[in-house]
């Protein structure tokens, strides 16, 4: 049976344009659900706990007080275990940290510093401290020593063309460590090709944004490695201009720097030094579970003395709860029933002495018949 035509609206959702934007929908009903039922979650958590305080303000002081006296041990216990479970935490923390501090492995320095030569010396020297904190060199690091030059593009510097670069470690008593030389060669260029960059920077060259210089950087001029004896550790890098043979002239600097280096001895250093907050972290966990289980063995080494102590002490508590509690009790029922109790007792005791009574009056009534039976 055909149904009829249907409106095009019917079967809208069909479609694939549509589709892509049901697709979206569906994503955002999908992140919704999670967040929903965390609402719900919060909702009922928070309802909870408004009904339990709702109760507890509507509860009579004298429940309210026996309900805090049953609860306050537990209470008592739960805040011991915190606190020991804190404790305990914290000096894992101080622990983990003491550790990784006392045997960490030092990290490698790098210090730049800049250069200022003695041109009034034959062979002109600058020399760099490193005996101050911020820049001692570790022990058994390995060290290297690079030298970076900023020197004028001028015929002097053209004409020499090489020259040589001395650098030493020298401890802090004045005892040469390490010495190295290096040459450098600077860059060549022909008339023709420097003609033709000035030509070519002639705006930059004139306004001062250029200018006619070269930079010269000598790596690793030296190398050597920190030895652990106090007297023999370094206490300054100097770095020397020396002429090549034959020639006495040296090369123009603008400005220099010093660039020293370290590096640890081993991978095996390297990698603890990567790792040292994971192995904090290891640590102090370690020594939080150590300290939890010594914990728990002391807490059951004298749970039984303690557990009798605290049963006392609730017996005490009990009896004494009964005793306020039950006031209204034994004025009441236990109270009538003792003087039910009574008043039998007294029934008993006045119904004796009435029997015992009436037996002497009869005892004296037969003594006087039998007196008169004789004279009769």
């Amino acid at each position: 049976m055909d149904p009829g035509p249907q409106h095009p609206s019917t079967y809208r959702h069909f479609s694939p344009g549509n589709a892509a934007g049901s697709g979206g929908g569906d994503l955002l009903l999908f992140l919704a659900i999670p967040a929903g039922r965390l609402i719900g979650l919060s909702a009922s958590l928070c309802s909870r706990a408004l009904s339990a305080f709702v109760g507890l303000l509507l509860l009579p002081p004298a429940s309210l007080v026996g309900a805090l006296r049953r609860a306050a041990p537990s209470l008592a216990r739960a805040a011991l275990a915190f606190a020991a479970l804190a404790a305990a935490f914290a000096a894992s923390l101080l622990l983990g940290f003491f550790l990784v501090r006392r045997c960490s492995v030092e990290g490698p320095v790098s210090v730049r510093r800049p250069l200022y030569f003695d041109y009034t010396e034959q062979q002109p020297s600058a020399a760099v401290s490193l005996a101050g904190a911020a820049a001692s060199i570790p022990a058994g690091h390995s060290v290297k020593v690079s030298v970076a030059l900023l020197l004028p593009d001028s015929d002097h510097n053209r004409q020499i063309g090489v020259f040589q670069i001395k650098a030493e470690a020298i401890a802090a008593t004045g005892v040469p460590i390490a010495t190295a030389t290096r040459p450098y060669m600077l860059r060549y260029k022909s008339g023709a090709v420097r003609l033709a960059q000035s030509a070519l920077a002639i705006v930059p060259l004139a306004t001062g944004l250029m200018g006619e210089s070269q930079s010269a950087t000598i790596r690793d001029v030296l190398q050597y490695r920190e030895e652990g004896n106090k007297k023999k550790r370094t206490g300054l890098v100097r770095v020397s201009l020396q002429p090549r043979a034959m020639t006495v002239a040296l090369p123009e600097v603008y400005s220099a720097e010093v660039l020293v280096q370290t590096a640890l001895p081993g991978w095996s250093k390297a990698l603890a030094r990567v790792f040292r907050w994971s192995l904090c972290v290891w640590a102090s966990g370690c020594a939080y579970v150590l300290l939890s289980v010594l914990a728990v063995c002391a807490w059951v080494r004298w749970r039984p003395a303690d557990r009798r102590r605290v049963d006392g002490r609730k017996a005490i508590a009990d009896l004494g709860g009964r005793d306020d509690d039950g006031a209204g009790e034994l004025s009441g029922d236990v109270v009538v029933r003792w003087r039910e109790r009574r008043g039998r007792r007294q029934r008993r005791i006045h119904g004796g002495r009435d029997g015992i009574k009436r037996d002497e009056g009869s005892a004296s009534a037969a003594a006087v018949g039998d007196l008169l039976e004789p004279s009769a």
